[in-house]
This record gives structure tokens, C-alpha cells and sequence, in this order.
């Protein structure tokens, strides 16, 4: 079987374009015993409005995982790489989003010229 290569590099836990390693409040991982990364863990608390659209949005499946409270209420989700990596990815993609809102926006005209200068887009 063939797992999942997601566009994020789970075991560096990198964001491309950044020399920095990305931590969010609130997401867990959980490691095998060789210390790769192998699932996730996302407390609904600070996460839940996330996992709400990507419920809306994404059918997910049975075999997802929640840690629930003494009255049955979700606390968290675990996400298996190996069976939820799309899902994560998705997840992951939101969070970089809302760490970079408050930085400084380039205009499309700016990267189109600078794009242009370094020769990787014509036109």
C-alpha cells in the first residue's frame, strides 16, 4: 500500500518559504516509536470553527477519530496521516493562512514584475 505524500513536510514540520519551524496552539503530533510523525491531534477548543467548515466543506470519513469530555462532548480530533493526510493538509493550509493575515500584502502587479525579472513567468 502506497501511503499518502502530503504537500507539507510532516517531519520537518516546515513551512516552504521559511527558514522557521511552524507551531500552533492547540495541534499535537503523535510519533511512532521512531519518532516519525504519524497523526495529529487538534483541540476543538481552538480549532473548532476550522474543523466546523471543514466538516461543511469535506465528507468526512467514519474512521476519524474525536477525544471526547465526561459528557460526550468533542474535545479534539485525531487525524491519521497515513488515512487522513488530504484532510490535514487542508487543516494545515488554514492555519498558515491565519498566522499570516497580519503581514504585509504584496500587489499582484509587484510579483507579476518581479516574477517577470527573474525570468520564471513570461508575459
Amino acid at each position: 500500500m502506497q501511503s499518502i505524500q502530503p504537500l507539507t513536510d510532516i517531519e520537518n514540520w516546515e513551512v516552504s518559504g521559511t527558514d522557521e519551524k511552524m507551531q500552533f496552539s492547540g495541534v499535537q503530533f503523535l510519533m511512532n516509536f521512531l519518532g516519525q510523525k504519524t497523526a495529529v491531534l487538534i483541540e476543538l477548543k481552538q480549532h473548532g470553527e476550522l474543523w466546523a467548515a471543514m466538516e461543511e466543506e469535506t465528507d468526512i470519513p467514519l474512521t476519524v477519530q474525536f477525544l471526547v469530555d465526561e459528557q460526550g462532548c468533542k474535545t479534539a480530533v485525531l487525524l491519521d496521516f497515513e488515512e487522513h493526510g488530504e484532510i490535514w493538509e487542508d487543516i494545515y493550509c488554514n492555519l498558515i493562512a491565519s498566522l499570516r493575515t497580519d503581514e504585509p500584502k504584496i500587489p499582484l502587479a509587484e510579483v507579476k514584475r518581479s516574477l517577470n525579472e527573474q525570468g520564471k513567468l513570461s508575459g
